[in-house]
């Protein structure tokens, strides 16, 4: 029997399948839906083999009210349903991969749409298409065994996220390389004369020339290192090239995005890039080629930053951080790339401090080396990130020359502090006597945390095993992490028990995959983005890449490099990918907004403000990261690998 049309049409408009549609659409489709009910204990089947294709078949059927669950035919639960959620029976009827059952929770009265119509809207509307295809990968890449949730090697993502913006906007930093670099590149072999080399730059009317051997890129030589190395130095002009020029140079693809170059070079303090396919140079990009590509904010509040002379000048430059980042988000520019443009300024801060404070204070009476621990260390800070760092001194007895790094690290936290990046809460800064160590006594920090695992120590094991040298000796650091990793892969008892830390970061999802709203007096009915969003995937990535001693920091390279051992599958891999940078991207609009409204920036997100689409894909994505945490415990959970 049809429904009562205005009763549906009303409760269709406000789905985030349908509440895009205009009114002659929504009216077509409700006017080919049909009401059915079916009691608690019941069970849904679907089978088309042997019905005719123009019969009243469903195309797809939306809960009103009650409740469904699916499961598979190990009796694995794939999914449960409830006020507005939907699914398509000819997916559930026709999967080759797993056998589904459909039974009734709660008496449910829900909507069937006849295949038809559906088709019809499928065929025409690109969002319901994208919407019901991202459904029908659930059931095709579940696990017939149920896999999916006690073996992470076998692990297939039930959704393959794929966040898709409505409108797409021209990103300077997404675009490549080659399209601004100078090409051909202008080379020479090593054995060239001075004298020679330069003739050609004159002749070619290029600042820089690639040194190449056999083809492949070993050296680069460019006006400053004339001027410098050779004119300075007294070198005869008859000398070869090679003995001036900078050896294994950075270089980059010339299919990698104009951002990664731009990164490269505010990160090492380099004007010329030369561009390689494979290793054989194709061309050169310069700081004037990124500054015609764009006006690129970055690079100058770079530049500001090195030439700063005192910590007010770079609390004034770091005041500029929010509105760059604000213009980023208005630009559609990835959230990880995002991230890396907010660390590069940190790090750039941060190494400028460090500067001053050896100026004023006089040469370090040892070698040493500056940690960021964090989200600093991955490279994904986002607008109000607080620090987290510490120094590795060389030597065994760093008593002796403490006061010195005291008053360093006094100066460059507070430095950090009145530049935007607040003082950690937990006290986990370089000014704490605690983490400014040797390297035999940071071995020995370690080892603790790893055979002995209280709950304080499985905390700071989540913070200190993301680390990366910013200033200093970073053979230091280096040393450390194998040491950490080593451990760390052999302790079964310590990978178990990081692994159920880590499931206390659980995704604000609830049974029915309806939020879970923060109940915090300041942020009631708020999502918490960080902790429960990204956070989770961040954990995940770090347990699995203790596991196999990855070396890796940042998440994405982490979750890749565990795809590449076969830790995590390759769909499972690229979804938690996709959800990661879905899940910052909303975080880091939602502080854009709040910024640019000059409200307080912070992690936390009304899903009210949201779309009724953004809001299911978060709903999906959240999903995704809990199957992901539970894979993660019958791994590790039971200690043995």
């Amino acid at each position: 029997m049809v429904s009562e049309t205005s009763d549906v049409q009303h409760f269709i408009a406000e789905q985030a399948l349908f509440q895009h549609l205009d009114y002659k659409s929504l009216e077509q489709v409700c006017s080919n839906i049909y009401t059915a009910f079916s009691k608690s204990g019941s069970q849904l089947s679907y089978s088309y083999s042997d019905r005719p294709a123009d019969d009243k078949r469903p195309g797809l059927i939306m809960v009103r009210s009650g409740s469904l669950e699916i499961r598979g035919d190990s009796n694995e639960l794939i999914d449960r349903l409830s006020s507005g959620d939907f699914l398509l029976p000819h997916v559930i009827a026709e999967s080759s991969s797993i056998t589904c059952k459909v039974s009734v929770l709660e008496d449910c009265l829900y909507y069937e749409i006849a295949d038809t119509a559906f088709q019809s809207l499928y065929s025409s509307d690109r969002d319901v298409a994208y919407l019901c295809d991202s459904y029908a990968r659930r059931f095709s890449h579940t696990s017939p065994s149920g896999s999916a949730v006690t073996n992470s090697t076998a692990i297939v993502s039930p959704f393959e996220f794929e966040h898709r913006p409505l409108v797409l906007r021209e990103n300077f930093l997404d675009q490549s390389v080659s399209a601004f670099m100078s090409s051909p590149a202008v080379t020479a072999l090593p054995d060239m004369s001075v004298f020679d080399a330069a003739k050609l730059m004159r002749d070619k009317n290029v600042s820089s020339l690639l040194i190449t051997a056999e083809q492949a890129l070993i050296g680069i030589v460019t006006d400053r290192d004339l001027r410098t190395r050779v004119l300075a130095e007294g070198i005869v002009t008859s000398a070869p090239i090679s003995t001036v020029m900078t050896a294994q140079p950075r270089c980059i693809d010339a299919d990698a995005a104009l951002h990664q170059a731009q990164l490269i070079m505010m990160g090492v303090n380099i004007h010329h890039l030369p561009v390689v396919n494979g290793q054989k140079p194709v061309g050169l990009i310069g700081l004037s080629d990124i500054v015609r590509a764009n006006n690129s904010e970055p690079l100058s509040l770079t530049g500001s930053i090195k030439r700063a002379m005192s910590v007010a000048e770079l609390a004034a430059i770091a005041k500029q951080f929010p509105e760059l980042v604000a213009t980023l988000i208005e630009r559609d520019t990835r959230a990880v790339d995002v991230g890396e443009i907010i660390t590069t300024l940190s790090d750039a801060l941060t190494r400028r401090l460090i500067q001053l404070a050896e100026a004023g204070f006089g040469e370090p009476p040892c070698e040493y080396v500056w940690l960021a621990f964090g989200s600093q260390a991955r490279q994904e800070q986002v607008l109000g990130s607080d620090q987290d760092n510490a120094i590795i001194v060389q030597g065994e007895k760093r008593e002796l020359h403490d006061a010195y790094f005291q008053q360093l690290a006094n100066f460059v936290n507070d430095g950090l502090d009145q530049c935007g990046m607040v003082l950690c809460p937990g006290d986990i800064m370089a000014r704490n006597s605690k983490w400014r160590m040797n390297l035999i006594d940071w071995k020995a920090c370690f080892q603790q945390w790893i055979e002995q695992p209280s709950p304080k120590a499985l905390m700071h094991a989540s913070i200190f095993f993301d680390m990366r040298a910013i200033w200093g000796n970073s053979n230091l650091v280096d040393e450390l992490r194998a040491s950490v990793l080593a451990r760390a892969r052999k302790n079964t008892i310590f990978l178990a028990l990081m692994s159920d830390n880590a499931l206390s970061h659980s995704p604000p999802l609830g049974f029915f995959k309806t939020f879970v709203l923060e109940k915090d007096g300041d942020h009631n009915r708020s999502l918490e983005l960080k902790k429960r969003g990204t956070i989770p995937i961040v954990d995940i990535a770090r347990n699995y890449s203790l596991s196999a001693a990855i070396t890796e920091v940042n998440t994405t390279a982490r979750l890749k490099a565990c795809e590449q051992k076969g830790l995590l599958s390759k769909s499972l891999a690229s979804s938690l990918i996709d959800a990661h940078e879905f899940i910052a991207g909303i975080r880091l609009q939602s502080q854009g907004n709040k910024y640019r409204a000059g409200e307080r920036v912070d992690n936390h997100l009304d899903p009210k403000t949201l779309s009724p689409l953004v809001r299911h894909q978060l709903k999906e994505a959240f999903h995704l990261v809990r199957q992901a945490q539970s894979a993660m415990k019958a791994r590790f959970g039971g200690g043995i690998l």
